[in-house]
């Protein structure tokens, strides 16, 4: 009985090796990187993505990288944000946001001492 578990040892010992010699040979195999191509500097795999793509973390693949909503968006008085993907001005103290006017910019608050 003994033999048999000793062969049995060795075979997996041997499979297992085997399976790990794959895996190392080829670290991206099975790594999944869309928008991208796998890379794997060290057999550690990670995306390199396309021009126009972001590696989102969260997501773990390349991302559409979308422009800047603030970009030549001036809000005088204040700071662009964009929380959901619009851009609107988070206004200095004795600011506040008109989105009224024409350019959307930070107005002085009336009776506000700046």
């Amino acid at each position: 009985m003994k033999g048999y578990l000793v062969i049995a040892v060795v075979i997996a010992t041997l499979c297992l090796s085997t399976v790990q010699s794959q895996i190392s040979r080829d670290p991206c195999k099975y790594f999944i990187c869309e928008n991208g191509q796998c890379v794997a500097p060290n057999d550690v795999p990670r995306c390199e993505c396309f021009t126009g793509y972001i590696y989102n973390p969260v997501l773990q693949t390349c991302v559409l990288l979308l422009p800047d909503p603030c970009a030549g968006f001036s809000c005088g008085n204040g700071v662009c944000i964009a929380p959901n993907g619009r851009p609107i001005c988070e206004c200095d103290p004795g600011f506040k946001f008109d989105a009224g006017r024409i350019f959307n910019k930070c107005v002085r608050i009336p009776g506000s001492e700046v």
